[in-house]
């Protein structure tokens, strides 16, 4: 089992991967399916730079949040992926609060 923190600082554990679905481990455990995790990264993608926007019940307008909400998934489930995705060099985030997620230059 590994561990790391939400962008709040919330530490959390979780196995799995990026490539092939989560599991966070929590008093109910969550699954983040690879679907979800591909269409955040897409978002994030195409709309550089985003609002992050993971409240559940109302995310903030114009983020991967409202898409995800959109697409029938939770927009909680952010709170895990967006951390994971800057530890492996995909994007950053702006570090406070409303997140804007920006997805990183990679050199040719």
């Amino acid at each position: 089992m590994k561990q790391t923190k939400t962008l709040m600082g919330v530490v959390f554990k979780y196995d799995g991967s990026l490539d092939n679905g989560l599991i966070i481990y929590k008093k109910i455990d969550i699954g983040i399916s690879k679907n979800i995790i591909n269409a955040i990264k897409s978002d994030i993608t195409r709309r550089s730079p985003v609002l992050m926007g993971a409240c559940r019940d109302n995310p903030s307008k114009n983020s991967i949040g409202e898409s995800l909400k959109i697409q029938g998934y939770s927009p909680q489930s952010l709170s895990y992926v967006i951390p994971l995705l800057i530890e492996e060099g995909f994007c950053v985030a702006n570090g406070k609060k409303p997140f804007i997620i920006t997805k990183k230059q990679h050199c040719a």
